[in-house]
């Protein structure tokens, strides 16, 4: 299934002991339609608290017969409207909208000027950028590199190779938006990047430290986290 949702209200995606998730939520409707089963469901990713997607995959094993769409409708009808299934399709056994994904693409919208009503969707820059050293440093960031630098530090995977397809800034009336698609990506890989770009880009670091923490040399510079909010998970990619 295809899902999108504005992630304000939620602890992320992944089911917790305490607050509300996108997972939880999913699971609890599906619970109401399967009430004597025990349902897991395996999305395609873990957003963090306060991010949102526009086309997050997930896939489950369903004990009964429900049509696509008949199962789409009762999903939609069960849920909150922070969340929709915007499309349900039967799938080979063998699909795991995680472990099948061949790429992810990710969207970072920022603004010049705050707005209390595009607040939770938007993240506000507080000072003068340069245009040109962001997309300096996006430039640096297609191909396979190791990631270890702009990755959460408790981060369990071993593997911290991602292919990066594409990275580039885009500037759209009074947004600045960074868009990127890799093969994979770290827990808040794509936060740390952007943030870390954003201080290059405002005169703090310089192109040589965003090099160095690319190449996981030593520097002074440190990697920089931006805010959840602004960050859409756009799309999860299957061949």
């Amino acid at each position: 299934m295809t899902i999108q949702y504005d992630g304000t209200d939620f602890h992320g995606w992944q089911v917790q002991a305490i607050g509300r998730t996108v997972q939880g939520d999913i699971e609890n409707a599906l619970s109401i339609i399967y009430p004597n089963e025990k349902i897991t469901l395996l999305g395609a990713g873990r957003t963090d608290a306060g991010v949102h997607a526009l086309g997050l995959t997930a896939n489950v094993k369903l004990p009964s017969k429900l049509s696509s769409n008949e199962l789409m409708q009762a999903l939609n009808g069960n849920l909150n409207q922070d969340i929709r299934i915007d499309l349900a399709e039967v799938v080979e056994d063998d699909f795991h909208a995680r472990f099948s994904a061949t790429a992810r693409e990710y969207e970072y919208r920022f603004v010049k000027l705050f707005s209390p009503v595009t607040r939770n969707y938007t993240t506000h820059l507080k000072w003068e950028i340069d245009k040109n050293l962001l997309n300096e440093c996006a430039e640096l960031l297609p191909g396979k590199h190791d990631f270890t630098s702009f990755c959460k530090a408790t981060a369990e995977v071993e593997n911290k190779n991602c292919t990066v397809f594409y990275s580039n800034w885009d500037e759209l009336d009074d947004k600045l938006i960074f868009n990127i698609k890799a093969n994979r990506f770290l827990q808040h890989m794509v936060r740390y990047l952007t943030g870390t770009m954003l201080e290059v880009a405002r005169g703090r670091y310089t192109l040589a430290d965003f090099k160095s923490l690319l190449k996981n040399e030593k520097t002074e510079a440190v990697v920089v986290r931006a805010p959840a909010h602004g960050l859409f998970l756009k799309k999860v990619y299957y061949d």
